[in-house]
């Protein structure tokens, strides 16, 4: 066998159900024809049939109907004794029907849960199951007894047709009833409330009552029986309509079980039995067709509820998110570091936060109500009122400008000013929101730094022309070491701007000066250097002529004074004179005699003619027996901006 054909086999007990109900639907069928001769007045199995596979994946069907064949057969062998060959038809007229009616019918319902839960879907069950497929049985069945001479084809197809149609109303919507209502009390286990068992029971009573009066009258007022139809359609929708109409079909066939027809409208038998198969029609497809308007009602309903309650959960998140966001607003406007305010399309400040309250050097109420550029400097006004035109035409939507403020005060400030409009549909403005940022340290700073860069500019050319004057008469003056002597000079300018550097071109410790032109002496200067003097601060201009000098006394020193013996010293003092006057020293002791040079060199040059120039002072060199003294006098404001602890001294 096909290993997808038994992958999809049903489970034996489902099987055996089936198999049941379709010879209890055959023995109500059996019950129900009373008159001798005639075919079969109504025929559940079809139905039953039908509810199975619409209610089953379709790779279970031939299961299914293999079941039902074999239901049928037993119910041939049972009740009607037909020949082997008409009752393999008779299955075959009945197989043909229902699988054609549920091959059309599947594409509407969605197994394992089918549901008539649209009018659509009842209509096409209606037309197909109901109407057409029965038509497919009716002439095959009917031309079977034709064939074997039970009954003409035109006498057997109306029946045939009726009782198959009647069957399939009465036994698919219950059967389909009966599957869901199984899987769904296996799945939810619940019990139905008492006040519908005792609505179902009243509704059960009513119609059986009316039965057995309207039975008692030969069904003259059948029409009544619609009514409890209704009610439990109403109530009960798909389960109430097919339970009722089953009640109802109990009634007329028990009714059908009497002896002699009574004189309802015709005294023939087959007429009172057409009648009694287009009662259960038409009080079944109205049972049904209610049931669904009222189950599609209920689900519109229940739609609409569910709506309605996300719709109105949707709105009350909305409402929190937009309540939430006006919190934001406010808690960032009020607040916000930087200063905010909205105005309205024509530029009027609506609302302002403290920040640019305080800014501006105003409070708010006098803020409000003024023009977007009362508080902006005359001569900015003109850049800010051609952005404020390019946000009106609509060629911007925002602009910014760095422009400045007039306080209250009448403080000048600077302000990165950003503005951004909200348009309407139309394009107008709606309303603006201006942001203001105090850049006025920035600014302060970008102009100091512009004079730092024209300082740094003016100084690099005033060491190039050190540079270029060392290197000259450096050359000049000792062409031979010309390398050692320039290198050792660019080493102390060098050690100077280092000093420099580390200050940021702001002024320098004299004595750190001091200790950084002989930074090259190491431990010499602890043992042979006394340096001392308060605490001064020298500009950069000074240091560098300061510095200079020094390297070129101690240099002169190592080679030919106090430090070129074991026992010489220098000493290095400086002090302040009067309030108002620099006075500084160098003087050797312990070192070898010495005279005058023969000629004045660059060193000379360095220490005399270079410092007096720069500092605009007094230089003395004297070459005395004990060692070179030199002496530096100069107006205290030419070379120092402060002085602190005049009188304190400091030795290293």
């Amino acid at each position: 066998m096909n290993p997808a054909v038994v992958a999809f086999r049903p489970a034996a007990v489902h099987l055996s159900a089936c198999y049941i109900a379709y010879l209890l639907a055959a023995a109500f069928g059996q019950w129900m024809m009373v008159v001798p001769g005639i075919s079969i007045t109504v025929w559940p199995p079809n139905g039953v049939v039908l509810a199975v596979l619409l209610a089953n994946d379709r790779r279970s069907w031939m299961w299914w109907i293999a079941t039902a064949a074999l239901g049928e057969l037993t119910a041939n062998l049972i009740w009607f004794s037909n020949p082997l060959l008409p009752a393999l038809g008779y299955v075959s007229a009945n197989a043909i029907e229902v699988v054609l009616a549920a091959r059309l019918l599947a594409p509407l319902f969605t197994p394992p849960e089918v549901r008539f839960n649209t009018l659509r879907q009842l209509l096409a069950f209606l037309v197909i199951g109901v109407l057409a497929s029965p038509a497919i049985g009716a002439t095959i069945g009917s031309a079977i007894d034709a064939a074997i001479g039970k009954k003409a084809f035109v006498v057997t197809w109306p029946l045939w047709w009726l009782g198959d149609a009647t069957g399939i109303l009465v036994a698919t919507p219950l059967v389909i009833t009966a599957i869901n209502a199984w899987r769904m009390l296996a799945k939810y286990p619940v019990a139905p409330r008492p006040a519908q068992v005792a609505e179902a029971g009243a509704i059960a009573v009513v119609l059986a009552g009316l039965g057995y009066w309207l039975a008692s009258r030969g069904l003259a007022y059948a029409f009544v029986l619609f009514v409890p139809i209704l009610w439990a359609a109403l109530r009960f929708e798909m389960r109430g309509a097919t339970l009722a109409t089953l009640m109802v079909a109990l009634i007329i066939g028990l009714h059908a079980q009497e002896g002699e027809p009574r004189p309802v409208v015709n005294d023939g038998a087959a007429y009172r039995h057409a009648m009694l198969q287009l009662l259960i029609l038409v009080a079944a497809a109205t049972g049904l067709i209610v049931a669904v308007i009222v189950r599609q009602y209920r689900h519109a309903l229940g739609d609409l509820a569910v709506t309605n309650s996300q719709l109105e959960r949707r709105v009350a998140q909305r409402t929190r998110e937009i309540r939430a966001a006006e919190q934001r607003f406010k808690a960032t406007f009020e607040n916000a570091a930087v200063g905010m305010s909205i105005l309205d399309a024509a530029g009027t400040i609506l609302r302002v936060n403290e920040s640019l309250a305080d800014l501006l050097g105003y409070s708010s109420v006098e803020l409000e109500n003024r023009p977007l550029d009362a508080f902006t400097h005359p001569d900015d006004l003109a850049a800010s009122h051609q952005a404020w035109d390019r946000l009106k035409s609509g060629s911007e939507d925002s602009y910014i400008i760095e422009k400045r403020y007039v306080r209250k005060d009448g403080e000048v400030i600077w302000g990165h000013t950003s503005v951004s409009c909200v348009r309407e549909p139309g394009g107008e403005i709606d309303y603006l929101i201006k942001v203001i940022q105090d850049i006025s340290a920035r600014r302060r700073s970008d102009e100091a730094r512009q004079l730092l860069m024209h300082e740094l500019n003016h100084r690099s050319k005033n060491m190039l022309a050190i540079i270029d004057a060392i290197a000259r008469q450096t050359a000049a003056r000792t062409p031979d070491a010309f390398v050692e002597t320039f290198g050792q000079r660019l080493q102390a300018l060098a050690a100077s701007q280092d000093l420099l550097v580390k200050s940021g071109w702001e002024p320098v410790r004299l004595d750190e000066l001091v200790r950084a032109q002989l930074a090259h002496f190491d431990a010499l200067v602890d043992e042979r250097f006394d340096i001392s003097g308060p605490a001064v601060l020298v500009t950069a201009r000074v240091a560098q002529a300061i510095g200079m000098a020094l390297h070129e006394l101690a240099t002169n020193a190592a080679k030919y004074g106090s430090l070129s013996n074991d026992i010489g010293r220098v000493e290095i003092a400086w002090r302040v004179e009067g309030g108002n006057m620099f006075a500084m020293s160098w003087r050797e002791t312990g070192g070898p005699k010495i005279a005058p040079p023969s000629r004045r060199g660059f060193g000379t040059t360095v220490v005399d003619a270079m410092v007096r120039s720069s500092l605009e002072g007094d230089v003395e060199i004297a070459f005395k027996p004990t060692g070179l003294e030199w002496r530096l006098r100069v107006p205290l404001a030419h070379l120092s901006e402060e002085v602190e602890n005049s009188g304190a001294r400091q030795r290293a």
